[in-house]
């Protein structure tokens, strides 16, 4: 098998300048070893439905790309003087080695379209597939040009932002997170170091996927465990001689102290903006 027969799988998730795309849209591409980091860059940009009618280049400074020690830039390939060396020239498979490893696609030097390029790894084919392939597809891509339609994110957008709450978010909660399990754990620890445990929590809504009802009142005992949150935030709970897990969402403590205050409203602002993992 040849370089360029071999598949390299990876998973790119689409956010903006700020982080703030809802849902982080997510595509898994295959793509052959041999291939150029300029067609990765195509079939990714392509595979959210965007036009490839702007410059753009990879970084290894993922938060800031303006401090990027290494990079590649299309503006290279067409003959201006850059910081750093074209993307046409440059092999995936001498630029990712590891699995995890990640670049930043940024495309749109004026709106800053932000795709978090991670190598997965080896993967194969099935017979009759051909490179490049979208292997997977999560989420809706916005309008390049606009914002998403869906009546959902419409109604999210229309909540009220908050500014202090989502620069805190943002910059301190999920500053290091490019992925859903990173963005869960980002999660999990703030409100974990942050939340004085125990305290007494009134259940504001019955859920299908908790035993509580409405009105009923709790001892919030510690966090889940990690593995239990990893697709939302759950704590263990107190309720009539019992203990087990319910979302967090699903309390309003009673006469808590500030800094449990913050750290549940947080959680709550963002599940109420309609962000997810």
């Amino acid at each position: 098998m040849t370089i360029n027969d071999q598949a390299k799988l990876f998973k790119v998730t689409l956010s903006d300048w700020n982080g703030t795309v809802r849902g982080r849209p997510f595509r898994k591409i295959a793509i052959a070893a041999g291939s150029s980091l300029y067609d990765l860059a195509v079939v990714t940009i392509e595979s959210f439905d965007f036009d490839l009618d702007h410059g753009f280049g990879f970084y290894d400074n993922i938060k800031n790309w303006t401090r990027s020690e290494k990079g590649y830039e299309l503006f290279a390939d067409i003959g201006e003087k850059m910081k750093f060396p074209g993307l046409k020239g440059a092999k995936i498979s001498k630029v990712f080695h590891t699995p995890k490893q990640k670049l930043l696609l940024l495309f749109d030097y004026g709106d800053e379209w932000h795709f978090i390029v991670q190598y997965i790894g080896d993967t194969k084919l099935k017979p009759g597939q051909k490179l490049p392939l979208i292997m997977e597809t999560k989420g809706e891509a916005p309008d390049q040009y606009g914002g998403f339609e869906d009546e959902d994110e419409t109604q999210a957008h229309d909540r009220a932002e908050e500014p202090e709450r989502e620069e805190r978010i943002v910059m301190e909660i999920i500053v290091d997170a490019y992925d859903e399990e990173e963005k869960a754990m980002g999660w999990y620890y703030y409100l974990k170091d942050k939340i004085h445990f125990p305290f007494l929590a009134k259940c504001n809504q019955t859920l299908d996927k908790s035993p509580l009802k409405s009105g009923e009142q709790v001892t919030v005992i510690q966090m889940a465990p990690e593995s239990e949150c990893l697709d939302g935030m759950w704590v263990q709970v107190e309720w009539q001689n019992r203990k087990f897990a319910v979302p967090l969402v699903q309390l309003q403590p009673i006469e808590p102290d500030e800094d449990t205050t913050e750290a549940i409203e947080d959680w709550v602002y963002w599940t109420g903006m309609g962000y997810q993992f």
